[in-house]
């Protein structure tokens, strides 16, 4: 079933003024910030606990892209829907391109599915979620546009947190936050990130890494480590029913193996968002 989602949903969104809690200036105390506090703050960089609360669902809609610069060659555009409530998550992009329809992936409280570019064929990245459905079961991928986000539920999700301090990401002094979901285990590194000045969160890495093998003769140098990365990061910030949200989303998926290479991106602009629309069990559910 193809679940389409109309921009009809989706409303010119009130945009109330809110006084938002920043992090106070980065010193040498914030390199011990522990994670309660980081959490803490950047809850508050979001909005107040009413207006978080206040959130049942979450629809976004918006213009999506594509881009594949390794491993393969296209480019398309096409639309974007994010829907979400406290328990599931899905998450649609469509494109124009026979070849390549887009990508889907949902969570309905239970299990994740994803689903195909063509009979019995997952997309790279759709494989990648399958694989490692962790991702969506946590409530981390598509971060604060989703009203799953994982963060908003610490206490139930008991999560493994580790604070970093601030790390130096692409020019930017940024907050470090590694997670580590209690229940079952995974082989990503999944690290979050957030502004120094805002504490809001800015960026998202899953990281896999695939062991080398063995030399293949005393002497010599074995096949290096290979990695999967995923990353996310979020943009554009504006206030939408007093929470203070990303507007501009990109997801990089990067394959580094000795015998094989991949890089491709994905984007999300133009974004309308509205909260509390009704939503169906279908919608959560790939076939």
């Amino acid at each position: 079933m193809n679940v389409r989602f109309s921009l009809a949903w989706i409303l010119a969104a009130l945009l109330p003024a809110v006084l938002l809690a920043a992090c106070p200036p980065a010193g040498a105390e914030d390199e011990k910030r522990t994670p309660e506090e980081l959490v803490a703050k950047h809850l508050a960089s979001l909005g107040s606990e009413e207006a978080r609360a206040a959130v049942k669902t979450r629809a976004l809609a918006g213009a999506a892209s594509f881009l594949i610069r390794l491993g393969g060659n296209g480019e398309g555009s096409g639309a974007a829907n994010i829907l979400s409530d406290r328990r599931r998550t899905r998450i649609g992009l469509r494109f124009r391109e026979v070849d390549y329809p887009g990508e889907q992936a949902a969570f309905d409280g239970k299990s994740v599915t994803v689903g195909f570019v063509r009979p019995g064929q997952r997309s790279a990245l759709s494989q990648f979620i399958f694989l490692h459905d962790v991702i969506l079961r946590e409530g981390l991928l598509g971060g604060v546009l989703t009203a799953r986000w994982a963060l908003l539920d610490v206490e139930g999700r008991k999560p493994k947190l580790s604070s970093s301090g601030l790390k130096k990401v692409e020019g930017r002094s940024l907050y470090e936050l590694s997670y580590r979901n209690r229940k079952g285990a995974t082989d990503l590194q999944i690290s979050l990130y957030f502004e120094a000045e805002t504490c809001r969160h800015v960026l998202t890495e899953y990281r896999l890494v695939v062991p080398s093998g063995m030399p293949e003769a005393p002497g010599r140098t074995g096949p290096r480590h290979g990695y999967h990365t995923v990353t996310e990061s979020f943009d554009d910030f504006r206030v939408v029913d007093g929470l203070m949200l990303p507007h501009s989303y990109k997801l990089v998926y990067t394959v580094d193996l000795p015998n094989a290479t991949y890089l491709a991106q994905w984007t999300i602009s133009e974004i309308k968002i509205v909260h509390n629309a009704p939503m169906q069990d279908a919608f959560f559910l790939v076939q």
